[in-house]
């Protein structure tokens, strides 16, 4: 695993998940067993747009020489950011309702993936180092 792969991965869900809160967000509000009024809806197209505008970014960014590691380390904030958030959502706000484990599944892999990209395999990669 590398950080392209999982900056596409992530670009593509994001950019996904955006398109359908965009064009329908009554569907994707109802996907996690929230309220659907005039309100929730006009927040999820807005959430929409910056899930779109998010997987563009990581998309068009993933190309740059010296961003892996930065954007990597922004990935790994949001995505633990997400985890805890969704977590506070299903747990006390009672927010998210139906499916909020495959938030917490998705935003919790993607926080060891990158995690263990940006820490664990240089901790592995040290032990073998070649000697000249």
């Amino acid at each position: 695993m590398n950080f392209r792969f999982l900056f596409i991965l992530s670009a593509v869900l994001s950019a996904v998940a955006g398109g359908l809160f965009l064009i329908q967000p009554e569907t994707a509000l109802t996907l996690f067993g929230t309220e659907v009024y005039v309100a929730t809806l006009f927040v999820g197209r807005f959430l929409g747009g910056a899930l779109l505008m998010t997987g563009l970014m990581i998309w068009f960014l993933k190309e740059f020489g010296g961003i892996p590691r930065t954007l990597g380390m922004l990935m790994l904030g949001g995505s633990a950011g997400g985890f805890g958030l969704t977590l506070i959502g299903m747990t006390s706000a009672g927010v998210i309702r139906n499916n909020g484990w495959v938030l917490l599944v998705v935003y919790g892999l993607f926080a060891l993936a990158f995690a263990f990209l940006l820490f664990g395999q240089q901790a592995a990669s040290a032990g073998y180092k070649k000697q000249v």
